[in-house]
């Protein structure tokens, strides 16, 4: 291997180990200060400075990370075949992410810049409400963008009771199951 190649790997196991230290410390302390990120990662603070200038940037990089998570699994959702059955997998396994990546979730979701990104990492699912309404799975006088933003707001409606200690992550599932069946699938 190259130097070159070295200090480029050095750079972004640095990167991998400040996100993940980041993603594990804020959920334990959302209030952990950029040093004590900087020491659960195992970088001084001036590497972390290198990669992130300032907090705002690291919570843009992990609001990113969550994104390309739920980018990776709305992109799982099946082309063929029942719909629902997907989408109630789907918000488990988003209540999943959503629980990493809690403190995002609780933090200020209003940045116009990643608006877009969120479209994309939405639109699989999107795409699985129009088809299950065609199939007559989901109510066809909800609008697709609509019923999408209800699963998101379950996600953070679950995770966000989890947080305050009103009820397990379990009992939390169950309520979004619950509210997705009474939400968007007819009677």
């Amino acid at each position: 291997m190259t130097v070159a190649a070295q200090v480029r790997a050095d750079v972004e196991r640095n990167r991998t180990a400040i996100v993940a230290a980041a993603i594990a410390l804020l959920g334990q302390s959302p209030n952990a200060s950029m040093q004590q990120i900087a020491q659960a990662a195992g970088v001084n603070r001036a590497t972390l400075y290198r990669h992130f200038t300032n907090r705002e940037q690291l919570l843009t990089a992990l609001h990113e990370a969550v994104l390309a998570d739920t980018a990776a699994l709305s992109s799982q959702l099946p082309a063929e075949g029942p719909v629902v059955p997907a989408l109630r997998a789907y918000l488990d396994d988003a209540i999943t992410i959503g629980e990493r990546y809690r403190f995002i979730l609780m933090y200020r979701r209003t940045d116009p810049g990643l608006f877009e990104a969120e479209a994309r990492a939405t639109a699989p699912v999107v795409r699985a409400i129009r088809r299950a309404q065609q199939q007559g799975e989901i109510d066809g006088r909800l609008d697709p963008v609509f019923a999408s933003g209800q699963l998101a707001m379950l996600v953070i409606g679950a995770v966000g009771l989890v947080e305050r200690g009103a009820m397990t992550l379990d009992d939390a599932r169950v309520q979004a199951q619950v509210a997705l069946g009474n939400a968007i699938v007819p009677r």
